[in-house]
């Protein structure tokens, strides 16, 4: 009976550290690392990207034919597991293109490095609102729209997108980071 009620309590303790380190693991932030590149199709300038990024555009080579890559602009977004998040803003360089990135409820396993399942990510770039009698239109310009799942640590190509009549483009990388 002894024997018995020391495995009762061995498992009941393990089962609760089990769901402990899950609870902890689903209240903590999940930090995304975001990175828009451009894919230059034209003109002979060099890559312009950070050192860690040169492994990326050196595969991205391998896939597309763009003459030279340019990161556009970087930012961090950190939201609660479970839970959406949202960034906008204005790109640099002057072109007027404003962008938005969301993504809906994300989810972390329970292994080591955690696969992180983000459902609804989605970025937009649009035109400065501009008014037509008397209504205000935003003019798409990109947009990449998905649901993955995605290692913490691992930078990934999200999509690709042409942002214009001479063949650029707009690339997603993401690297996700589980944060307490």
């Amino acid at each position: 009976m002894k024997r018995l009620i020391s495995i009762l309590a061995i498992t009941a303790a393990l089962v609760c550290g089990q769901e402990k380190s899950s609870s902890a693991q689903q209240n903590s932030n999940l930090e995304l690392t975001v990175y828009l590149l451009s894919g230059i199709a034209q003109g002979d300038t060099a890559d312009d990207v950070p050192q860690d990024l040169v492994p990326t555009v050196k595969q991205l080579r391998s896939i597309f034919n763009y003459k030279s890559y340019k990161l556009t602009e970087s930012f961090m977004l950190r939201g609660r597991l479970g839970a959406g998040a949202k960034a906008a803003g204005v790109l640099p360089g002057g072109a007027g293109l404003n962008y938005e990135f969301r993504y809906g409820m994300v989810t972390a396993s329970s292994e080591t490095p955690p696969l992180f399942r983000i459902n609804g990510l989605h970025i937009i770039l649009t035109r400065a609102p501009r008014r037509l009698g008397g209504e205000t239109i935003l003019d798409t310009v990109a947009s990449i729209q998905t649901d993955l799942d995605i290692r913490e640590g691992q930078k990934t190509v999200v999509g690709k997108s042409s942002v214009s009549s001479t063949g650029d483009a707009l690339i997603l990388v993401i690297v996700p980071k589980l944060v307490q």
